[in-house]
């Protein structure tokens, strides 16, 4: 099964790479690498796989895998409540728990980064 996980994260699947993701960063029958766990979230989140986007989110704001940088972690929610999947909800929440430790030009910042990228995606196809 990790076999056959890895293959089609290899191959750019972007529900493969959170998945592997997650068995990286939690250890889950193999060698935690963390690293490699950030990469793959990353990659997953580029392709608009919302969990993973989810869960960038959660680690930028916890500090978890990489030092904690808020700003990045709203832009990460603010891109899943933008796109109305089933974690909307939720990221309007983080983002709301958010907004006090951050400035105005901050979450304005961070919601101009998540429509950059949502435009530079949309080019790119």
């Amino acid at each position: 099964m990790l076999g056959d996980l890895k293959a089609r994260s290899d191959m750019g699947d972007a529900e493969a790479q959170f998945q592997l993701a997650q068995t990286l960063q939690h250890g889950l029958g193999i060698p935690m690498d963390e690293s490699e766990a950030l990469i793959l979230y990353q990659s997953a989140a580029a392709q608009g796989y919302e969990r993973a986007q989810f869960a960038l989110g959660e680690i930028y704001m916890e500090g978890r895998i990489t030092p904690q940088d808020l700003v990045r972690s709203y832009m990460w929610f603010s891109k899943v409540h933008d796109c109305g999947g089933e974690l909307s909800l939720a990221a309007a929440n983080s983002c709301e728990e958010l907004a006090p430790y951050l400035s105005s030009q901050q979450r304005l910042a961070a919601i101009q980064r998540a429509q950059d990228e949502s435009s530079a995606k949309g080019n790119d196809q």
